[in-house]
């Protein structure tokens, strides 16, 4: 059996320089993939991508602005992790496929990449920020252990945003936020029914579990920041309020923000709102520059 971690990403090196330590820790992979480049209409589709924003974002319109220094931190974790198979490919998704398509392109192009995928090998397709607890180790392999080809399981996914202190409040409801963490191999079909689920995020056809997911969704320093509002259309305003919310996250003061207003003023409304917690992070997330030492 093969553990792999495969992981469509475009400039998030700030984080994966944590997360691949996080990943050798909690899932002792035989491989992580990382498939970097630009999705033709962004992250969610449908925006178009003009050379102002292109020229500003990117390095020639599919790598990342940070895509020199995601090379050097792959380079040096080769060297750190000598029995880990490190695979950065660049990807060039067609002007013509939807989110979803170029979704499933980078977490299937396995045989493009040398690698042979055979009934009960263990395929996380992960995200660029997201992590787990280096306790969980032994709760993870033994999710593993549990599940049989054409199965897999699932976790509960808490966003943060800011800081460690806050999350979307949202993400507080059991089961409210539970997205894929694992899939044993059986057949193809099965795959990529599971990842066919990237936006919406049902998962119905995988196991829950206990396992905590840390998901730095809003840990975006300086100009990562910006990229990742001007990837997603909102209304006007929209983006103006939810980097206040991060301001005032940023100040420890408040027990719940409204980071959506323009949406909702609702305390009610928890899609709407973020809320201060305490919760202890994984060892590794914490040399993030979003990591406040108090």
């Amino acid at each position: 059996m093969k553990k792999i971690v495969i992981c469509p990403i475009f400039c998030e090196s700030h984080l994966v320089k944590y997360q691949i330590p996080n990943i050798i820790d909690t899932i002792d992979p035989d491989y992580i993939i990382y498939n970097e480049g630009l999705f033709p209409g962004a992250t969610e589709g449908g925006k178009e991508l003009k050379k102002e924003w292109l020229d500003k974002y990117t390095l020639d319109g599919k790598r990342g602005f940070d895509y020199l220094e995601l090379k050097d931190i792959i380079e040096k974790a080769k060297i750190t992790y000598p029995n880990v198979k490190f695979i950065l490919n660049e990807m060039n998704y067609s002007s013509e496929m939807s989110s979803i398509d170029c979704y499933v392109n980078a977490t299937t192009n396995f045989e493009d990449l040398g690698i042979k995928i055979e009934e009960g090998d263990c395929i996380f397709p992960f995200e660029g920020d997201v992590f787990h607890h280096e306790n969980s180790k032994d709760q993870i392999n033994s999710y593993v252990n549990q599940i049989e080809p054409n199965q897999g399981f699932k976790s509960h996914w808490l966003e943060f945003v800011a800081n460690q202190f806050y999350v979307e409040k949202k993400t507080l409801i059991e089961n409210h936020q539970s997205r894929k963490i694992c899939i044993k191999y059986g057949t193809m079909d099965f795959y990529i029914d599971v990842l066919g689920d990237f936006i919406n995020q049902n998962y119905y056809m995988l196991h829950p579990t206990d396992l905590t997911t840390y998901h730095y969704a809003w840990w975006r320093p300086g100009k990562f920041l910006d990229l990742r509002c001007d990837q997603l259309e909102r209304q006007p305003g929209y983006w103006e309020n939810f980097k206040r919310a991060i301001d005032l996250a940023n100040q420890l003061e408040l027990d719940d923000i409204n980071n959506r207003p323009s949406i909702s003023t609702d305390p009610n409304n928890i899609g709407c709102w973020i809320k201060k917690i305490e919760i202890e992070h994984p060892k590794h997330i914490k040399e993030h520059s979003c990591y406040i030492n108090l």
